[in-house]
């Protein structure tokens, strides 16, 4: 049986409540009237995650004081509290107006989750939000939708599930002058706080406007003692005005624009007009070229400034060896993996060596490390596809790769999380909820995992290094190749069977090319830094300490510097005949297991793994060490390229399904796909040889 989730739908009136209600329900409402009344009551059921959402349309109101019975109809619903959650609209174009309502209904419950709707206009009106600090000032989630594009909807039922019942902290409201009445009245009101069943500062606020409702309430209970809150609502009449009502009004308009929207929106002036030049992203033929071609340029420069590749390789071709060699010493990832190993280095000197050394440098140091030297990469690429996404060019580029992914079951929508999964894939995949269809959605969650990140392109790097040669040239553009064809024929394949080659649209905001605001770009570089702290990094930091005690105590619990000692090594010994058809053999196979292992914590460990284990001091003498040929070497690249990306990858893929099951199929899609994979390329490799 279903869990039941009853919702109240509420918000003012032209918010897009109806348009969003008859979308939730697809327009299969139960009607019936409201207790008591001859209006109309519309219900709508939604499954979701083993739950049974129960929306309830609310009639429109402008805040909790009423005049018509509609009206009555909302507030009574809201104050009476007969629901598990409230979704409050609120309209992303007016926002500070529709604010209104939901500052009143916080003021008098926690159980909320505010939706901003509209958010498909947002862009092209020149207007951006900050959610997240939207979010923070309300107290309670906030989730941007769009009925029209149908954005935002899977995570809005996620979000009422995970919210469902919780109260939060109530909204305080500063109302300036009226603060000591409403003080006054607080204190006479404390000692029915039971009988009344509302808070009692809500209370005593609705009492000096007015409400009706509010003064029967508190007549009917405080009997002898009423007359002392009307002293306090006299003294405050003649100290302040007898409207206070308006003056309320106005207080909470101020608190809108001052507390809540204040640096949570931005608004720029846009052109009207697209200019011509820009019409070439609509062109078919060249859109797709050109698009490709921005994104490349982008990328190899982002690339560049990370790890030096792929300009200190066209460097060193043109025997400017030594220009490239400079360009990798101080690039970004050498720059911080030097600062990680002088502090591992103060560390270890002053702890000396033994357990407690080992644990701080290797364990927490290490998944500390594993975290920090990607933040500036994936701070680059984030800042970079949000100039392009603010300057309006990033939805433009959507649209000319659209024409080329439409072809393989995609549509435009998945650009950001594939470019996003470039630098890492935790925030491409979170990346995802921005897109409409829910299969295309699952197909990116199941198969963005194969765009090679920011951490396998240093295996890569480091492999291509040690092979040298013919084969380490091409090594590089090899995997990248082989890991987008792998996904382009997944995904294809998919598709084919599952969605029954159905049209793909694209449903984007085009807003007008504009200069990007630095502060917009911040807010989307923050959302998914942050967001790869949390998810990658507490993943990536917590199993580091799992791997750290795998690998360094025996199976009998004794504490070991040998590395081949460890629990770690005994599975890795034992699913070392595995790697045989990827060329893999002979005493040291197991290295080349333990490396395996150790990346599925973070791929960037695999060589620190294999030179760590074979005492080596080069990836070059590590390989001479396993006893890989060209051959092998190139296999194991590849494998390492295709298979899990990191753990905290399968946490994402996990956090956005909710499903064990599909958790699980990505895995075991990733390593077959990676093993047969490698194998093949492992057998064409020792026929051309």
């Amino acid at each position: 049986m279903k869990k039941r989730i009853v919702v109240g739908l509420v918000g003012q009136p032209n918010v897009g409540k109806s348009s969003l209600f008859n979308v939730i329900t697809k327009g299969n409402a139960i009607v019936t009237n409201w207790p008591g009344t001859t209006a109309e009551r519309h219900e709508g059921r939604v499954a979701h995650r083993g739950y049974e959402l129960v929306f309830v349309d609310l009639p429109g109101i402008y805040g909790l004081s009423y005049l018509t019975m509609e009206e009555g109809i909302s507030r009574n619903f809201i104050a009476g509290g007969e629901y598990d959650l409230l979704v409050v609209l609120v309209d992303s174009l007016a926002l500070d107006r529709t604010l209104y309502l939901a500052v009143e209904i916080r003021e008098l419950t926690g159980r909320v989750v505010v939706a901003v709707t509209k958010i498909d206009e947002t862009h092209s009106r020149g207007i951006h939000i900050n959610y997240e600090l939207l979010e923070k000032r309300l107290g309670v989630p906030v989730v941007p939708v769009s009925a029209l594009k149908n954005i935002g909807l899977e995570e809005l039922f996620d979000t009422i599930i995970e919210h469902a019942r919780r109260e939060a902290p109530l909204l305080k409201v500063d109302y300036g002058e009226l603060e000591p009445f409403i003080s006054s009245i607080e204190q006479v009101l404390q000692p029915y706080q039971v009988l009344l069943k509302y808070p009692t500062r809500w209370l005593a606020v609705k009492y000096l406007e007015d409400d009706h409702d509010v003064e029967e309430l508190l007549r009917n209970t405080l009997k002898d003692r009423y007359f002392e809150l009307e002293e306090v609502k006299n003294e405050t009449k003649r100290r302040i005005g007898k409207d206070l009502a308006a003056f309320a009004s106005t207080r909470r308009m101020s608190f809108i624009q001052e507390h809540l929207i204040r640096d949570a929106v931005i608004k720029i002036s846009v052109p009207k007009r697209e200019k011509r030049p820009l019409l070439v992203f609509y062109n078919p033929y060249v859109a797709p070229v050109i698009s490709i071609a921005i994104f490349f340029g982008l990328f190899l420069l982002v690339f560049t400034i990370s790890t030096g590749y792929p300009l200190s390789v066209l460097l060193s071709s043109l025997g400017y060896s030594e220009f490239a060699q400079v360009l990798e010493e101080y690039s970004i990832s050498s720059l911080m993996e030097r600062l990680l190993e002088h502090l591992g280095g103060v560390i270890s000197s002053a702890l000396g060596e033994g357990l407690l050394s080992s644990l701080v440098v290797d364990g927490i140091l290490g998944g500390v490390a594993a975290i920090l030297l990607f933040i500036p990469l994936v701070a680059i690429v984030m800042a970079v596809l949000g100039m392009l996404e603010d300057s309006g060019l990033l939805p433009r580029l959507a649209v000319g790769t659209h024409v080329l992914l439409q072809r393989i079951g995609l549509s435009g929508h998945s650009l950001l999380p594939i470019s996003l999964s470039l630098g890492c894939n935790v925030p491409g995949l979170i990346s995802t909820r921005a897109v409409p269809s829910h299969s295309e959605r699952l197909r990116l969650l199941l198969l963005a995992p194969f765009v090679p990140c920011q951490a396998r392109l240093v295996v890569l790097l480091a492999i291509a290094t040690a092979i040298g040669g013919f084969a380490g040239a091409i090594l590089v553009p090899l995997a990248y190749l082989s890991a987008f064809a792998v996904f382009i024929l997944l995904n294809y394949a998919i598709y084919a069977l599952t969605a029954k080659k159905q049209r793909v649209e694209l449903l984007l905001e085009i807003p007008p090319l504009h200069k990007p605001y630095v502060r917009v770009v911040w807010w989307f570089t923050w959302f998914y830094l942050k967001h790869f702290l949390i998810k990658a990094g507490t993943v990536i930091f917590l199993v580091s300490l799992v791997m750290w005690s795998l690998g360094h105590f025996t199976l009998s619990g004794a504490y070991t510097e040998d590395v081949s000692k460890s629990v770690l090594a005994s599975a890795a010994k034992y699913l070392a005949p595995l790697l045989t058809p990827l060329g893999i053999s002979g005493e040291n196979a197991w290295l080349a297991a333990y490396a395996v292992i150790v990346g599925f914590l973070a791929k960037e460990l695999v060589i620190s793994a294999i030179i760590t284990a074979t005492s080596a001091l080069s990836p070059k003498e590590a390989i001479e060490v396993l006893g890989l040929t060209t051959q092998s070497a190139v296999s194991l690249a590849l494998f390492v390229t295709l298979y899990v990306p990191c753990l905290a990858t399968l946490a994402t893929i996990y956090s956005e399904t909710r499903s064990v099951k599909y958790t699980l199929a990505s895995l075991v899609v990733m390593l077959v796909t990676a093993y047969i994979y490698a194998a093949i390329a492992y057998a064409i490799g020792t026929l051309l040889a």
